[in-house]
């Protein structure tokens, strides 16, 4: 599987679904997460609990990242241009312990920013409370430097780990 995943990365053929984000007191749309989806030739649709680990063991996962990075990027700036309301909601994308600690995290986010003409307030990354915690002491600049950009980070899945509301609230955190 991890030959076969590094050509799907290589050659695109991986997809990115949109779930929709929603804000249930007014049902207004707020956002998409963009998540990596993989259907293999010969074993059918492989989920992303399969794939995920796979990419993170091999080093596949920050082109993995970069790929479902610009296609998001690239689709919700196609998307603000069919209609006026599509113009506020914001394009969530996770990234993996891995990307958090690759050194040019910055310069891959405004890359796919720049190519795909999306402006960095229109997007949020997406952070597990586990990762975050587990390299808050390194990942404490490139957070910052993402948010002086302009880009939102997001805890996803918080309250699966240790951290206290007061540890988190002294962090570089949107939401």
């Amino acid at each position: 599987l991890e030959g076969a995943l590094r050509q799907a990365i290589e050659d695109g053929s991986l997809d990115v679904a949109y779930q929709p984000l929603m804000r249930l007191e007014d049902n207004r749309l707020t956002g998409f997460e963009a998540l990596a989806r993989w259907t293999h030739p010969e074993h059918g649709t492989i989920g992303p609990d399969v794939f995920i680990p796979i990419a993170e063991e091999s080093g596949l996962i920050v082109p993995l990242t970069d790929l479902v990075l610009r296609r998001a990027c690239r689709q919700l700036h196609a998307w603000q241009g069919l209609h006026a309301s599509l113009a506020g909601p914001t394009m969530h994308v996770n990234l993996s312990s891995k990307d958090l600690g690759h050194q040019n995290l910055f310069e891959r986010v405004t890359h796919a920013l720049a190519a795909t003409g999306l402006e960095p307030r229109h997007l949020a990354l997406e952070l597990t409370e586990n990762i975050l915690m587990e390299r808050i002491e390194t990942a404490l600049p490139m957070l910052a430097a993402l948010r002086g950009l302009g880009v939102a980070l997001a805890i996803d899945d918080f309250g699966t780990g240790y951290s206290s509301l007061a540890h988190l609230s002294s962090l570089p955190i949107d939401n």
